[in-house]
Parts: C-alpha cells; sequence; structure tokens
C-alpha cells in the first residue's frame, strides 16, 4: 500500500515526490500564480500510476520481441506510453523500462492539463521532463548538463513555444541508468518525454566505441536487478584520443539524425569528453560562464 500523501509542498508551490524509484517535482501554475492542488493531484496521479504498473513489471523489463503481440490495451496507460515509445526504435535490445522516466512525466503532466487547473505545467522527473505552456509565444529555458557524473549544469536550452514540443531527456554515462555508451551526456527534444527518453538512451548507446580505454561487462554484473540481462555496458572509460572521442560523438550523431529524420525526435544536444554536437542547427544552445 502507498503511504498517505508520501510528498510536500514547496515554499515556491511546487510538489515534490520521492517515492520508490520516483523523484518528481511537479509545478503547476495558473495565470503565473502557483496552483499547489494541481500539483498534489499529478502526484497522486504517479502515485496510482505506480501502484498500476507493479503487476505488470515483468512486461516492462521484457525485450520488445516477447512483446510483439502484447496488446497495448490491456496494459495500464504508462506501460502502454513504454511500449509504444520504445517500439519506434525498431531496435531488439530494448525493454519498455527505457522510457519508463518520461512515461510517467507525460502521464502526470496530462492528468494536470486534462483538469484544467493550471496553463503552465512542469514535470520533471529526475531530469526527463515533460511540459506544457498554454501561450504558443512563450518559450523555455531549460539547462543542460555535459557531463552526467558531475552533474553541473553548464548550458543553456532555450525551446521555442508553439512547436509542439513537450518532452526533454537526458542519458549517458554516469546516470542513473547504465549505459552502453560512452557519451558524457545526450539531451533529446521530442513531442513527448517517452519518446525524449528512449530516443536519448538510444542515441547514447551509439556513441560506443571499442578502445583500450572503454571496459565493458554484463549488465547483471553491475545491477543484478536490470532490465538489459545478457547485454554487455560500460563500466569504465579510461583517457581517450581525440581521435576515439570525435569517433563517438561522430556515432552518436548519425544516430540522432536518423531519429531526428524519421521525426521520432525534434533535436539533440550530445557531449562527449568535452566536445559537443548539435541537431539541428538552428538549435539554441548556449554555454554558460562557469565559476
Amino acid at each position: 500500500m502507498v503511504p498517505e500523501k508520501p510528498y510536500r509542498q514547496l515554499a515556491d508551490g511546487r510538489v515534490l515526490l520521492d517515492y520508490g524509484p520516483m523523484t518528481l517535482s511537479i509545478s503547476a501554475m495558473k495565470n503565473g500564480a502557483p496552483v499547489p492542488a494541481a500539483a498534489a493531484l499529478g502526484a497522486e496521479k504517479a502515485l496510482a500510476a505506480f501502484e498500476e504498473l507493479l503487476p505488470f513489471l515483468p512486461q516492462a523489463k521484457s525485450y520488445l520481441p516477447s512483446l510483439e503481440h502484447f496488446e497495448l490495451e490491456n496494459a495500464p496507460a504508462v506501460l502502454s506510453k513504454m511500449i509504444s515509445s520504445v517500439r519506434l526504435l525498431k531496435d531488439p535490445t530494448f525493454t519498455p523500462m527505457a522510457a519508463v522516466a518520461g512515461s510517467f512525466s507525460d502521464l502526470i503532466r496530462e492528468e494536470i492539463v486534462r483538469s484544467g487547473s493550471a496553463d503552465y505545467v512542469i514535470v520533471n522527473n529526475g531530469g526527463d521532463v515533460s511540459f506544457d505552456v498554454a501561450d504558443p509565444r512563450r518559450a523555455l529555458s531549460v539547462g543542460v548538463i555535459s557531463d552526467i557524473a558531475a552533474g553541473r549544469i553548464t548550458h543553456r536550452l532555450t525551446v521555442p513555444g508553439g512547436q509542439g514540443i513537450r518532452g526533454i531527456a537526458t542519458s549517458g554515462f554516469g546516470g542513473r541508468s547504465l549505459s552502453r555508451g560512452i557519451a558524457s551526456a545526450v539531451t533529446v527534444l521530442a513531442d513527448t518525454c517517452a519518446l525524449a527518453d528512449a530516443a536519448a538512451t538510444d542515441i547514447a548507446n551509439h556513441t560506443f566505441i571499442e578502445s583500450p580505454a572503454v571496459r565493458t561487462c554484463p549488465a547483471e554484473q553491475i545491477d543484478y536487478d536490470t532490465d538489459i540481462t545478457g547485454l554487455t555496458v560500460v563500466e569504465e572509460i579510461g583517457p581517450l584520443s581525440r581521435e576515439e572521442t570525435l569517433r563517438a560523438i561522430e556515432n552518436g550523431y548519425a544516430r540522432a539524425k536518423t531519429l531526428c529524420d524519421s521525426g521520432m525526435i525534434r533535436g539533440a544536444v550530445l557531449f562527449v569528453r568535452g566536445l559537443c554536437a548539435f541537431l539541428p542547427d538552428t538549435l539554441d544552445i548556449a554555454e554558460l560562464p562557469q565559476p
């Protein structure tokens, strides 16, 4: 059973939910003023969705080929989002868990927007952000980290309004999940956070290169409960040559372009050991002064 209200309201009106694997910051505003009740509604939706997903964890942690005949209408909404998003990658080595954080963020945002109680919603699930800004003229400024392991905001990304972008997600080596690539960080923009979440993982995986500096191991050697048992993940990255770093970022960029051209994502920013690449060329990304 979920304990009574395992979340709290912050001074600025946001609601913070830290429960199980979820670490959520939920912000809801109406006409420029915080609406804590709307944010709390989102927290309640997150808790209910989490309980609904628990009986379906075997499916959530299954590789896509085994879910080929799984009926989405029989699944809880959050699992349906996870499966639908990951299927677009067309990679049999993925499980729906690649989109779990983004799918929860989307579900919460949709619940708050549907209630009509807020015209500005931001749901941050450990860095995977789903948002809705009613005013199409309003741009959103987002802090971006170039190294997940360091965890410091180094860049500012401006997301224009009125283009249907409602999701941002970041993946890479040193994050909450295991990585099969060597990207320091990959941030993706998409129409939904679930799509951005799955794509960020995929692009980060494509930055892998063979090198004596890159040590790998079976995923279960690091996490016995991993959903990618039997696959190899990156365990440690030593000093890389510039040629190796360039090769890794070029690999990731090529995959990002494929996903962008297919319409799955709207843009991406890739970082590998201090090098940065982004697409499209019009993406508004700026480096911030560092102390």
